[in-house]
């Protein structure tokens, strides 16, 4: 059975199942940091006094050159190992890491100070003996902190680490729970400008059937169906496969590599353009388009316009059977009673402003739709986005789990919430 924990109280619950080896593991860290502490005074005090000690040897006894020496690199050696133990920071912190840098600086320390100690020890011998044994004490027992420091954070201090993970665990799940949070509110405004797009998008369909009902309009988008109708027969009957050697034509002869008369390649610019728009103006027979087609024909027939082989055919018999069949004269006749029709509608105030109403429902429903679309694009985003940040907690929460169970050796279930 393991114990239920919510996520809040995981360090209060750590520290009262771990409370008394974590107080003996306390007390040790204190007292190893204390000592250290103690001992960056005493050295330096040691070496202050036996600097004040050479000091004098070297004004009561400048006679002896050799004493006057070793006093002299006694003076030397002692302000080295005093500036090293001045250096030495003792952090506030008493997390591993500080501990740990702490450990390098102290193990540095005595490495150097003995390295110091012994270059330093063929000047001064033979005196001082006594005080450069009792300095040797010193530094050895620097080294020795170092290495009582290092043995501690290596065994026992693991217990520190392991809490230490567990509150950066910890503060990383607060992020991640944070992050997820803030995602879910976004899903949320999402969700909410979604629902009210798709009521707006009801309205707008309701308000399209509403005009759609009244008799007028009904008679006008018959109308207007039909030259749409008209309007694709049109590009499919007669300017299959001519628009684009209808183009090419057109540019070459405003490069000047074709001459066509202005009123033909004026004609052809508009029929590129607007095809069904430049038709319905033509009189009766459609002169001008058969003028273009003439001149298309002509510029194939005559390679000055290059085309393939296959294709120069067809462009010719598409082109001749506009000029000589009347292949266009249903549509064109059809067009031009259902565009007058369409006009007499357009004349009409209440149809006209119908009309209008109708394209700009159909332009909101248009900006509604994209809207939706965008709508749909973000929230799957953020769906991923937070499925990603649950899984991430998720793991978090099993990380800390097995954590938890292994430093309080008792299984631990961990609650959000």
């Amino acid at each position: 059975m393991s114990d239920q924990v919510p996520i809040a109280k995981l360090r209060d619950w750590l520290r009262s199942s771990l409370s008394s080896s974590l107080i003996q593991v306390e007390r040790e860290r204190d007292k190893l940091v204390a000592e250290i502490t103690k001992t960056k005074k005493t050295l330096p005090d040691h070496c202050i006094q036996l600097s004040h000690k050479a000091e004098q040897d070297m004004e009561t006894k400048r006679e002896n050159k050799a004493q006057y020496r070793a006093s002299k690199a006694v003076t030397r050696l002692t302000t080295i190992l005093a500036d090293m133990c001045t250096s030495l920071n003792i952090p506030a912190d008493r997390d591993t890491v500080a501990l740990r840098n702490l450990q390098r600086e102290v193990s540095k320390i005595a490495s150097d100070g003995s390295r110091s100690r012994q270059e330093w020890l063929r000047q001064i011998r033979p005196y001082y003996i006594i005080d450069m044994m009792t300095l040797g004490g010193n530094i050895d027992k620097v080294k020795r902190l170092g290495e009582e420091l290092h043995t501690f954070l290596m065994g026992r201090g693991t217990l520190l680490r392991s809490l230490e993970d567990v509150n950066d665990k910890l503060s990383e799940l607060t992020k991640l729970s944070d992050a997820r949070a803030s995602v879910t509110a976004q899903k949320e405004s999402i969700e909410d400008k979604l629902a009210k797009a798709k009521q707006e998008e009801k309205a707008l369909r309701a308000r399209v059937d509403e005009i759609r009902q009244s008799p007028k309009i009904k008679e006008f988008m018959q109308t207007d169906s039909a030259l749409r109708s008209l309007r694709s027969e049109l590009l499919r009957t007669g300017f299959s496969r001519l628009g684009r050697p209808l183009r090419k034509l057109m540019s070459i002869s405003e490069r000047g590599d074709y001459p066509l008369p202005i009123e033909v390649r004026e004609t052809g610019n508009e029929y590129i353009k607007k095809p069904f728009t430049t038709f319905l103006k033509e009189t009766n027979g459609y002169p001008n388009l058969k003028a273009v087609m003439s001149a298309l024909s002509n510029a194939v027939s005559s390679n000055k316009l290059a085309l393939k082989q296959r294709d120069a055919k067809k462009v010719i018999e598409r082109s001749q059977q506009i000029v000589s069949a009347g292949s266009l004269d249903k549509i064109h006749n059809q067009a031009k009673e259902l565009k007058a029709a369409y006009d007499r509608f357009m004349g009409d105030p209440e149809i006209a402003g119908l009309v209008q109403q109708l394209r700009d429902t159909r332009h909101l429903g248009r900006a509604n739709h994209k809207l939706q679309e965008e709508l749909n694009a973000e929230l799957r985003r953020i769906t991923d986005n937070e499925k990603h940040l649950r899984e991430q907690v998720d793991a978090f929460l099993r990380e800390l789990e097995n954590l938890a169970s292994k430093i309080s050796e008792t299984p631990v279930s961990l609650k959000l919430s």
